[in-house]
Parts: C-alpha cells; structure tokens; sequence
C-alpha cells in the first residue's frame, strides 16, 4: 500500500527572495562545475550551496563540505530565509515547457512518501545505481537532516482522480509562479482542504509507484532511514525519517514528455575503430543505409537528425549512427534478430527496449565494451540535445555518436513492474524537477500527518 502523505514544507520565504529563478536549481547531479560558480554567484541563498557544497584545503572529519552545507542550513532558517508552513498539504505543482517548438504543462505534487523497500513491490526502481553518489548523499543527509531534492516518481491513475481532486480545491493564489532560468514556467499551490488531503491519499493507497528518476536518492534515504532506526529504536511508525520527498505525476498524463540520452564513444577504446570494419559488423545485425543530408559537407543539422529519428516507426528498433567525418547512417534492427539472439539472453521487456539492443549488440557484441567500459564516463558520454552531440563531434571529443528515439513510459512501467533494471541514462523525464521549491526538514521526533 502506498502512503503519500501531506506535510509542513520548508520553502524560501518571498519576502526575502521576491526572485525564486536565482535561488531554484536542477537537481545536483546535472550540474557542471562551470554551472555550479554561476548559480551561486546569482544568489548567496542559492540552493547549489546546500545540495553540492564544495570541499575546501584542510578539510576533515569534523569541518568540511558536508558541515558548512548544514552551517548554512541551519543559518538560512535562523535568519527566516527558509519558513515553514504552519500546516499539512500537498503542493500542486505546473511546469510548462517547450519541446522542439511544443508547449507543454506537466502536472504534478510534491508530498511525503513512506519509504518501502524494492521487495515489497510498492515502489518500483528501473535503473541500476552506483556506490559513490549514494556515499555522498548519505553524509549531506546526516549532517543537514532534510530533504532538498524530490525524487521524481511516476503513479498509474488513468482516470486522473488525484490531479482532479486537488484542481477542484485549488486556492485562488499561487504559492510561486516564475519563469525559471531555463525558460521553464513553475507554478505551486498550497491545497491544505482537509476533505481533499483526505481524498487524495486514498486514492494512492492501491497503487504501485515507479521512480523515474532519482534512485540513488531513494536508495539513499533508505540507508539514511536505517541508519536512523538504530539510534532512535522507539521513533514512532510515521516519524518523519520513515519518509521522503517526491514529486508525482501520473503515468497518462499525455503531457509526461522522456527524452533521449544520445550516447557517445571517445577514449582509447575506440580509438581504432574503422570505419569499414565497424559497418561490415553492423549489417549482421541491422541493416546499414547512408543519411543524405542537404547542407554539403558542413556535416547534418540538428532538424534533420531529429526528423530522420522521428520517422521511424514506434515498433521498430533503429538508431543513427554518427562519426568518421561526420557522417551519418541509419541502423535498422534486421528481422528475427531481436527473437534469435536477445531473446534467448534476456526478459522481453528488456529486448524490445532500443537502448539494450545497442548496448547488448552494438557496445558489447560488435565493440567489445564491457558493463565497466560503458559505467567509464571517459569511454560513454551522455547528452539529450543533438546540437551538444554534433558540437563534441567536431571538436574530436568523441568518435562516434548514437541517436536514439526515447524510451516509452509504458516501456518503463513494464520493466520496472517485472522487476527489472535498464542500463544506465535509458530515460530522461524532462524537465528535471526543480531543487528548492519546497523542502523536507527530518526530526526523530516529529510525526507525519496521516489525513
């Protein structure tokens, strides 16, 4: 049974940050150290300083990045630049967005979730996760006690009651509404209507959850939650450490858009690729046909690599495959393939993703990359914007380059209800849920508000 509680939300305070685009960030781990200087140069309250707190010369075991990000959060509350809200409630919460020229509004709420373990099968992973970044997350979390980023989860609710429920009780005001520094539109209501706190967590109770981004997060709030539990063994069912923060969106909302992240090879791996090689061994899997691109040979346009991928039919598994001077061709995946060679390897679900089939024929069959060589971040680069994919291209920052068309949400729900795990980057819900609209403080001692 799923528990999506409402809670008393930490936020900044309008009236010492009328401007919340300088002080929101995405979440950490899309951060580039370049973005990381500009975003804490808008603001002194910029939410980067407490979620990627940066290590100084001298630090130790007693001071360091972990222990400022906390001095700081406890500062921020002491001067009332962070307040809390006096009551429970679910935090609805609008993103409106473009899309290759189409606007979008994606609809969501921020609540508290009960943390369940994967076994029980109520909250459902689909990616793999990696021992470092949870190491990370679990000493922020320990030092600050608060939740700063949501998890991103995804719910099955093909009726739309929970989105309906909390419209229908809307107040005439919006908590926030700004443009963000990406151009993205946010906007944030406060329903704290008790019938509709009421209503709105029944209506979750039957259902299972999908986390569509942000395990290491989760994951980490499980050991957090452990970690806890052992020094507080009387803590009451519904302390506050039994929770985390996530955004949710339902699974049919139309308006739930997952990009791509395009794949790319540089380093010494495949540095001796040849071109001829590499397409005698493709066409024993797919069939191989050169991209003609109008232009000369200044190389293919963003449009009409994206056009290219967006004709291909939603059944069938094919890629771009980019390189050797900018060249491009189109990998369509041969018939019977799929059932002769991945199907005897692997859970149908899995095969029909396209992302597996390029790591699996493609990156280990034909390239001779391993699962090490594909987690290298020096041998597989990852980006959703084909114009970053032709920049590092031209740049000779990679070798080659694949376009994929995005994993489907009905493709993440399949894998993840069978209790699998896709390979790393196979889904980018865009966009990222923003970091500082609301936040989670944790206290032992404090008990969250079941309606």
């Amino acid at each position: 049974m799923a528990q999506v509680a409402p809670f008393r939300a930490l936020h900044y305070n309008p009236a010492q940050i009328p401007q919340p685009q300088e002080v929101v960030t995405p979440p950490y781990d899309v951060i580039r150290p370049h973005e990381r200087e500009a975003m804490a140069a808008l603001n002194p309250y910029n939410m980067v300083r407490l979620i990627l707190p940066q290590p100084q010369p001298g630090d130790d075991l007693l001071q360091n990045r972990y222990t400022r990000a906390a001095a700081a959060f406890r500062q921020w509350q002491q001067a009332g630049v962070l307040v809390r809200d006096p009551d429970p409630a679910y935090y609805y919460w609008e993103t409106e967005f473009l899309v290759n020229g189409r606007q979008f509004t994606r609809k969501g709420l921020v609540a508290l979730v009960r943390l369940e373990p994967f076994s029980s099968g109520v909250i459902r992973p689909h990616e793999q996760t990696f021992s470092a970044p949870k190491a990370d997350r679990l000493e922020l979390l320990k030092q600050t006690q608060a939740h700063f980023s949501p998890i991103f989860a995804i719910y099955p609710d093909p009726e739309d009651l929970v989105i309906r429920t909390l419209r229908g009780s809307l107040p005439g005001e919006a908590m926030l509404a700004f443009e963000d520094s990406e151009g993205y539109f946010q906007r944030v209501f406060r329903v704290t209507d008790p019938s509709c706190l009421a209503a709105v967590h029944r209506a979750f109770e039957p259902m299972t959850l999908f986390i569509a981004d942000g395990h290491h997060r989760y994951e980490t709030a499980l050991n957090y939650q452990k970690w806890l539990k052992e020094r507080y063994p009387q803590a009451p069912v519904n302390a506050s450490f039994n929770y985390v923060l996530v955004y949710l969106s339902n699974i049919f909302d139309p308006e739930l858009v997952i990009l791509m992240a395009h794949r790319l090879l540089a380093g010494p791996r495949v540095k001796q690729v040849e071109e001829g090689v590499l397409l005698r061994r493709l066409a024993e899997y797919f069939e191989v046909a050169p991209l003609a691109y109008p232009g000369g040979g200044g190389g293919p346009s963003p449009e009409f690599l994206q056009e290219s991928l967006d004709t291909a039919p939603q059944q069938e598994t094919s890629f771009i495959l980019l390189g050797f001077g900018l060249q491009a061709w189109r990998l369509k995946l041969r018939e019977g393939v799929r059932q002769r060679l991945l199907a005897r390897e692997m859970h149908p679900a899995l095969a029909q993703l396209d992302v597996v089939v390029l790591n699996y024929l493609i990156f280990e069959k034909i390239l001779g990359l391993d699962a090490q060589a594909q987690d290298d971040q020096q041998t597989c680069k990852f980006t959703s914007k084909i114009p970053e994919v032709l920049e590092i291209l031209k740049k000779g920052e990679a070798k080659l380059a694949f376009l994929l068309n995005p994993t489907r949400v009905d493709q993440v729900q399949q894998v993840a209800s069978a209790g699998l795990i896709m390979p790393r980057k196979s889904t980018y819900f865009y966009p990222k849920v923003k970091d500082g609209i609301v936040l989670s403080p944790i206290n032992p001692g404090e008990e969250i508000f079941i309606p």
